[in-house]
C-alpha cells in the first residue's frame, strides 16, 4: 500500500531505504557464486516504496530479492536510528542485513550462502 508522506521525515527515511538496497545489490554482485541471492529485476520504471500499515516499516515493492529460490521481504523499520537499518524476513524469521559498519551480518551471510 502506498502511504501519505510527511516531509522532510519520509524523504530521509526513503533515501535511507534506497541506500540500503543499493549497498546490498553491490555486495551481492561482488560475492558472486559464493551466494545464492540476487534481485530479480535488472530494470524498473520506478521505485515503488510502500509502508506496512501495521508496523510502519517501508519496503521497495518493485524490487524482489530471491534467496535459494525463495522470495525475501526486505524492509526498513519505522523511525530506525541505525546507520544501515535493513532487515530481511524469510519464512517468518527476521535477520538484520547490515552491521553498523555497513557489512553483511554473519546471520544474513548464513542465510544466503551457496
Amino acid at each position: 500500500m502506498s502511504y501519505r508522506r510527511v516531509l522532510p521525515r519520509d524523504l530521509f527515511n526513503e533515501a535511507d531505504l534506497l541506500k540500503c538496497y543499493g549497498a546490498l545489490w553491490l555486495k551481492l554482485e561482488n560475492l558472486g557464486p559464493k551466494v545464492r541471492a540476487a534481485f530479480l529485476e535488472d530494470d524498473v520504471p520506478r521505485f515503488d516504496i510502500a509502508q506496512d500499515m501495521g508496523s510502519g516499516a517501508i519496503t521497495v515493492r518493485s524490487l524482489t530479492l530471491m534467496v535459494h529460490d525463495r522470495e525475501v521481504d526486505l524492509y526498513r523499520p519505522l523511525n530506525a536510528r541505525a546507520k544501515w537499518p535493513l532487515y530481511a524476513s524469510i519464512d517468518d524469521e527476521e535477520t538484520r542485513v547490515f552491521d553498523e559498519e555497513g557489512e553483511l551480518t554473519p546471520e544474513f551471510m548464513a542465510l544466503i550462502r551457496a
